[in-house]
């Protein structure tokens, strides 16, 4: 009578074990999750630590840049312009360019007739026509002379606001008596010898 050796049991009993070593799900599959896991959290938490720069706060100097041009850009309006000078001309040197913008307003507060007309004529160049001037300048001149004629009711005194060198003179930015109102720009340069309007913003 035969008997089962009980060897084969212990081969069949090994060659299962070293199957459940390999088998999916086992001990190695664990591993690879966890550290798949591990790794996520890891780039989740750096990602939280930097922040997102969309819709965040701005920085201590964009703020700082954001308010100096807020107050630039309200001083523009409230002043006319950012006046470094701010300067009241009063009767001045009569070869001086600031006495032709003086002069030009104190026509314009003049009497409206043939005489001053002819006056305000001769503080242009001899090749501006005298019809456009008439025209285009004169009414409009006299129309707004008490926005930038503004120190003294009825006087021709004015301020300046700022003034630059430029190819053709020197170019005058007057204040305006209305807060909103940029200053126009005159350039007052030579011609004929002489110092002339070459430039005339009349509103």
């Amino acid at each position: 009578m035969r008997s089962t050796p009980r060897k084969s049991n212990a081969v069949r009993t090994n060659s299962t074990a070293a199957k459940s070593d390999h088998a999916p799900g086992g001990r190695c599959s664990a591993s690879v999750w966890a550290l798949a896991g591990f790794l996520l959290l890891a780039v989740a938490g750096t990602a939280c630590d930097k922040g997102s720069s969309i819709g965040a706060p701005p920085s201590g100097a964009q703020a700082v840049a954001g308010s100096e041009r807020t107050v630039s850009q309200t001083a523009l309006i409230q002043k006319g312009g950012l006046c470094d000078e701010n300067r009241t001309v009063s009767a001045p040197d009569p070869d001086s360019a600031e006495w032709v913008i003086w002069r030009l307003y104190e026509l314009a507060l003049a009497e409206d007739n043939a005489l001053n007309f002819q006056a305000f004529v001769q503080l242009f160049p001899s090749s501006r026509n005298a019809r456009d001037l008439k025209e285009q300048y004169w009414g409009r001149v006299r129309q707004n002379v008490h926005k930038y004629a503004s120190v003294k009711p009825g006087k021709p005194d004015y301020i300046v606001c700022r003034s630059i060198a430029v190819d053709d003179g020197r170019k005058y930015f007057i204040v305006s008596a209305n807060p909103r109102q940029t200053p126009p720009p005159i350039i007052v340069g030579e011609s004929e010898g002489r110092k002339k309007i070459i430039f005339l913003t009349p509103f």
